[in-house]
């Protein structure tokens, strides 16, 4: 396949199609919707990613939903419920529903209300690599990756043997026999309590509430508060080929005296995090309609991520900035069909984690950028021209720790407004 070394072949595809229908003329008490979706993944990478040189790895995916709506109190509230099923394959199905609301006054005052469930499937990746990388082995999740190694049954922590090992070390040193010294300091061991994946879970409530003032000013404030849990997450353990625990429960010295010798094999296993976190935000936006055609705007949010008691290296982090900003100003129409639209983007610095730095954070520094686009409209051929870029000033930024600083991008795109009219 033309690789060698580090190299990873894929010649991976998935299948996707979806589909829905409104009930709504047929039955006229309620607004009824109706849908579904089936996606097949198809893996291959030559053994180079995954264990697929011999097997063949698929996920299928299919999940439906229904979706009701109603009118109230002379179309002032409007209450909306839906229930989604969605079933992986590797995974036990999920019932996420969904509820909200919106009350409108005197047609220019909207609050509205939601509850939402929703989860978010480990990728392909999260349930079947299965990458020896020499001194360690990368292992997904799903079950059927790890058949035969017995790997999630069968090992100690990462954190225990760290322990163990030292003071192993010390007692030889002192003059101790390796085997005592070993049988005296086993406890020190900790098998590992490490489950198959399973998607993440996420519940948040939503206010929020919108006005249009003299027809001119739009206001809007909303509020968030969402709860996750299983955060998906790695977790390195050590397996020995004897079993971690002798019949009466406490820790087997063949096993012991493995790791003591260096004779056990490593593995990264994705699992999930039993902890709970939560994040809250408010965010509050206003834009002016002025005189001419030309609309002015800006937006201000703030962020928060609380981890509670949760342990920082089993979660997902938040990486975002705690205060953002954003002013917009422009015209669709300024002279002769010529438009424009400015905007300027502000955010604070924060603290950025990921796997390329575990638990030591790298800061992002606050920045600001702008962006612009310029547009013609072309009536006769039904098409816009626009001519813009992202970053004009071509500030060097860095979105995440580790990750390219990026410049300015220009672009130029046509849009074809129903070419055949």
């Amino acid at each position: 396949y033309g690789l060698s070394g580090a190299g990873v072949f894929s010649n991976s595809k998935f299948y996707h199609t979806d589909g829905q229908y409104d009930f709504t003329r047929a039955i006229k008490v309620v607004e009824l919707l109706a849908g579904g979706s089936f996606r097949n993944y198809k893996m291959f990478t030559n053994g180079s990613l995954f264990d697929d040189k011999e097997n063949k790895i698929g996920i299928k995916e299919y999940g439906a939903f229904i979706q009701a709506g109603k009118k109230l109190l002379d179309d002032k509230l409007k209450l909306s419920a839906s229930i989604r099923y969605d079933k992986n394959e590797n995974f036990k199905g999920s019932f996420t529903p969904r509820f909200s609301g919106v009350y409108t006054v005197n047609r220019i005052h909207n609050f509205r209300a939601s509850y939402q469930t929703g989860f978010r499937n480990p990728t392909p990746v999260d349930q079947f690599i299965h990458l020896n990388v020499g001194p360690i082995t990368i292992l997904g999740g799903a079950p059927s990756n790890s058949a035969g190694l017995n790997v999630y049954e069968n090992s100690f922590t990462a954190a225990s043997a760290n322990a163990f090992g030292p003071a192993v070390g010390a007692a030889i040193a002192a003059g101790t026999p390796p085997p005592t010294a070993i049988n005296q300091n086993k406890d020190l061991l900790v098998k590992s309590n490490v489950a198959y994946i399973k998607p993440e879970q996420q519940k948040a409530f939503e206010i929020g509430y919108k006005s249009l003032i003299n027809e001119k000013i739009l206001f809007d404030l909303n509020y968030y508060y969402s709860t996750y849990t299983d955060f998906l997450l790695n977790t390195v353990v050590l397996k020995p080929t004897a079993n971690v625990l002798s019949a009466d429960g406490t820790i087997n010295p063949a096993a012991a005296a493995e790791v003591a010798n260096r004779t056990v094999a490593a593995f990264q296993l994705y699992t999930n995090a039993t902890d709970k976190v939560s994040a809250q935000g408010v965010s509050a936006g206003i834009t002016y309609l002025l005189n001419g055609g030309y609309v002015a705007g800006g937006n201000a949010t703030l962020s928060s991520f609380n981890l509670g008691s949760a342990n920082i290296n089993n979660i997902a982090q938040f990486n975002t900035p705690k205060y953002s900003t954003n002013v917009t100003f422009g015209n669709a129409n300024a002279y002769k069909d010529f438009g424009f639209n400015i905007s300027w983007h502000w955010q604070t610095a924060f603290d950025w984690y990921g796997t390329f730095n575990g638990v030591r954070p790298g800061r992002i520094p606050a920045y600001s950028m702008v962006d612009l686009q310029l547009n013609k409209k072309l009536a006769k051929a039904n098409t816009t021209i626009k001519l813009g870029g992202s970053n004009v000033l071509n500030k060097r930024i860095s979105q995440a720790y580790g990750s390219p600083a990026v410049g300015a991008i220009y672009y130029v795109a046509l849009v074809f407004d129903n070419p055949l009219k």
